[in-house]
């Protein structure tokens, strides 16, 4: 057997009295949380029934000052509503249950992410769009982050003086001394949309004074009148949408003429046929009217 100290009984006990422990009791939020969630959802919920006509946008890398100033520029026309997730998928559900026609249940499976809710009360969602496209900013590329647009460094003079040309050297660009300041031999492509940004290359961007990406609120989806669809629908133009209904018509009547199956969209080829066996019939007898004389 062996002999154990009194200090190592006292180390054993204690460590099975923290093992054998019940775990503490959850703490539930104070009546204050509850009813600030409470309005939220409220407020949540109001706006999508009553005012059922919102974007759906993503606010990654969106600065609070952004924010600010699209808030003051939306006042009185539109509600920017922001939120964690997990509040708004709760808030959607609740106000599902109390409305299912209003469908929140298809807004709540496009809840994904950094994002949050335009809703327009007194303006459309165009006017909402363009006070987005104001409020862009230009940012600096940083070491590691991952492009999103490809930039390309134009041949010719940079601006620098021949002392830093390891910036260049270390991405393997050709460059050459004139007139006392670095010259491009060649464009030279320093950043690939969804390639990391390098620590050289973010240098020498920083140095050449180009702030290669755009950051802004981005529409990525749309609610209107219970339906959720993506923002492209929104740059159809009314030409596209009546080119595209009348060819469907178009579509219809020929159907309904093959068929034989009269329809509203095959009635006035049917009367023009019709017609055209009339004038036929008249020109083979000695019969004639106002209509066919032309004819």
């Amino acid at each position: 057997w062996l002999k154990r100290s009194h200090l190592q009984d006292h180390c054993l006990s204690s460590l099975f009295r923290l093992c054998t422990r019940p775990p503490p009791p959850p703490k539930m939020p104070n009546a204050e949380k509850l009813a600030k969630k409470q309005a939220y959802f409220d407020k949540l919920i109001d706006l999508c029934v009553n005012h059922p006509q919102a974007l759906l946008v993503g606010i990654d890398h969106v600065a609070s000052k952004q924010m600010q100033d699209m808030r003051i520029e939306l006042r009185g026309k539109a509600v920017v509503l922001m939120g964690k997730n997990t509040m708004i998928r709760k808030g959607l559900s609740m106000g599902h249950e109390k409305y299912p026609e209003a469908g929140l249940d298809k807004l709540r499976a496009g809840i994904n992410g950094n994002m949050g809710f335009i809703f327009a009360t007194n303006c459309t969602l165009d006017d909402i769009r363009e006070v987005i496209k104001q409020y862009r900013m230009t940012a600096a590329a940083k070491t590691g982050q991952t492009s999103m647009v490809d930039i390309a460094l134009p041949s010719g003079p940079t601006g620098m003086d021949p002392s830093q040309t390891a910036f260049f050297q270390a991405l393997n660009i050709g460059t050459k001394i004139v007139k006392g300041q670095i010259e491009l031999v060649t464009d030279f492509k320093i950043l690939h949309v969804g390639v990391k940004v390098s620590p050289s290359a973010a240098v020498l961007l920083g140095k050449l004074g180009i702030k290669p990406f755009e950051y802004g609120m981005e529409v990525q989806q749309v609610y209107q009148d219970g339906s959720v669809f993506a923002a492209a629908v929104l740059d159809i133009k009314e030409d596209v949408l009546i080119t595209k209904f009348l060819g469907g018509v178009a579509n219809m009547a020929a159907f309904s003429r093959e068929v034989g199956i009269p329809t509203e969209c095959g009635l006035p080829h049917a009367m023009g046929n019709a017609f055209k066996n009339v004038a036929a019939l008249v020109g083979d007898i000695d019969f004639t009217f106002k209509e066919v004389e032309e004819v």
